[in-house]
């Protein structure tokens, strides 16, 4: 496909962004990551995005910035000059973090919220994730080759430090319960939204 940009000369002129909109299935490896699609652990929602405009997105840069497939259309039609429709849009431009501006945040840097279905799962704040009880899908990533095997339930909410712990391995909630406090309200604000 880049071939085929290059040749007909629209490469200056195309953005191309490669993602997917879950994590792997119950056969695949996630490692670190654990979960899989259907799930909103990390292993069912983190993907890997590659964004490409040459002359537009500075080569062999990388961000740690929360975006999600909700994200595009935003970013898509302010890259266009379009206006959005006057309905509530959840996602939000993208543009000044994929174009490497200084101190660009992402949409999603304050809060993001997982769902399954309608059903709100987990929510996000900085490196913090507060996992609400049977949101890992009753499954956890048996690996390559092997069924799934359920987890245990938890019986309350589950936070977890994703800068010190990505496998989401390691539930602190009883350490920091300013932290569980904060994310509920988020939490309680959302489905009061809803």
């Amino acid at each position: 496909v880049l071939d085929a940009v290059r040749e007909l000369k629209l490469d200056s002129r195309t953005l191309v962004i490669f993602t997917s909109d879950n994590g792997g299935t119950p056969r695949a490896v996630n490692t670190p990551l654990r979960g899989f699609k259907g799930s909103t652990l990390e292993g069912g929602m983190r993907v890997p995005t590659i964004a490409w405009w040459p002359g537009n997105i500075p080569a062999s840069t990388q961000t740690d910035e929360i975006t999600a497939m909700l994200d595009i259309l935003p970013t898509f039609a302010s890259l266009a000059g379009a206006a959005l429709p006057s309905a509530r849009i959840d996602g939000g431009n993208l543009w000044p973090v994929l174009s490497g501006e200084a101190g660009a945040k992402s949409p999603h840097a304050e809060q993001f919220y997982f769902y399954h279905g309608l059903n709100l799962q987990a929510v996000r704040s900085g490196p913090w994730k507060l996992q609400m009880a049977g949101g890992d899908g009753g499954k956890q990533n048996g690996g390559k080759g092997k069924k799934a095997k359920a987890a245990p339930a938890a019986p309350g909410p589950r936070l977890y430090n994703l800068d010190s712990d990505i496998g989401e391995s390691k539930d602190v909630s009883a350490g920091h319960p300013e932290v569980v406090a904060k994310l509920q309200a988020l939490i309680d604000l959302a489905k009061n939204d809803l």
